[in-house]
């Protein structure tokens, strides 16, 4: 094979292609190839003797080099320094068959020859099939979820409304002829026929998330508070105070609704003081808005904070306080798809305070749904 320095036309370059980690070859006008450096030869797996016998159409798939040449020729009339095939996928081919993913780039030198630096771009090409395989296998995931939301609410709520409601007729016109031991189960299967079309209501809105979206709005949040407590209205020993200063935010209104509504109607369900209070608040942050829902009820000691937002996690056994297990995870959910985060302070016996944030810029995947 010729010299680097003569190949180059005399120039110190020869040693740089020698110390190079990427492949490079020098190629005339005819595609022979002149020089090839040895990241080259680990490459392609040629030796150097072997490399002055080949034309750069030895080293791409025979599928491509009828292509190949025509373009090569095309190139030779006009040279400029660019990448090949740009948007394309290029395949080098091994000295032993084997073809891996490219990326060249090519740049003219003196008297027609061309200097073509190849990467191996193999990993790269692995990640990104991994990444188009995992967005497949979300979308089916999504598609099941949607199959298993309708046939939740189709196949399993009508046959529940019917149990419900002969239950209810039982109570109503037959319980007299019930001892005190049937009256108390009738009692328990009417709780828990209600507790399983919360559970299923609950599911619903949760597979519900982040697949459909609502159109973003200005909310006013002290309106939207003092609706929340309106529709819950709590008990009469509870008070719940809501902030003066609540901002008005472009969000998805409903999402922002469950989200208050959630944490409410837990602070409501376990506060266990004669006077209950509950407050609502937020503070400016600099990149968000930071809300607050804090009670005085039994407080959460620290080694619970991560199960209580777990789809179905409960802390006190369901016939003491009735719970569905999905309210926080709905938080967690809708928080996160937009954009925030959400946690809480808390130590039994002291009350908890949960906070969320509201970024002051939405997330793309909320501008545009």
């Amino acid at each position: 094979m010729i010299a680097a320095r003569n190949i180059l036309n005399g120039h110190d370059a020869g040693w740089l292609m020698e110390i190079a980690a990427d492949a490079m070859l020098v190629a005339d006008t005819d595609g022979r190839i002149l020089l090839a450096n040895p990241a080259a030869e680990r490459l392609f797996g040629y030796g150097t003797d072997e490399f002055t016998r080949l034309t750069v159409e030895d080293l791409i798939p025979r599928r491509f080099r009828l292509a190949h040449t025509e373009k090569r020729a095309a190139y030779a009339e006009h040279p400029e320094y660019r990448k090949m095939g740009s948007g394309l996928t290029l395949c080098g081919l091994r000295k032993d068959g084997s073809e891996f993913a490219t990326d060249i780039s090519i740049t003219p030198i003196e008297s027609g020859r061309v200097l073509a630096t190849v990467y191996d771009i193999t990993p790269r090409k692995q990640l990104e099939e991994q990444k188009l395989r995992m967005i497949h296998e979300l979308e089916s995931v999504n598609e099941e979820l949607k199959n298993f939301a309708y046939v939740v609410s189709h196949d399993l709520k009508a046959p529940l409304r019917a149990i419900g409601s002969l239950a209810d007729w039982i109570a109503a016109d037959q319980s007299e002829r019930l001892d005190a031991e049937g009256q108390e189960h009738l009692r328990l299967l009417i709780q828990r026929v209600r507790r399983l079309d919360g559970l299923i209501d609950g599911v619903l809105r949760y597979s519900r998330i982040g697949r459909i979206h609502e159109a973003v709005s200005s909310v006013d949040f002290n309106e939207l508070a003092r609706e929340v407590i309106d529709a819950l209205a709590p008990p009469s020993h509870i008070a719940v105070s809501v902030g003066t200063d609540l901002p008005t935010l472009a969000v998805e209104r409903t999402g922002m609704q469950q989200v208050l509504q959630n944490l409410l109607s837990n602070a409501i369900r376990y506060l266990d003081k004669p006077e209950g209070r509950i407050a609502i608040d937020c503070a400016e942050q600099p990149d968000a808005w930071q809300f607050s829902v804090a009670d005085n009820g039994p407080g959460i000691a620290e080694r619970h904070f991560e199960r209580i937002f777990q789809l179905f996690q409960t802390l006190h056994p369901r016939d003491r306080v009735e719970s569905t297990g999905v309210g926080l995870s709905i938080v967690k959910k809708i928080v996160e798809q937009s954009g925030g985060r959400v946690w809480l302070d808390s130590e039994p016996g002291q009350g908890s305070i949960f906070y969320f944030t509201v970024p002051k810029q939405a997330p793309a995947t909320q501008l545009n749904p």
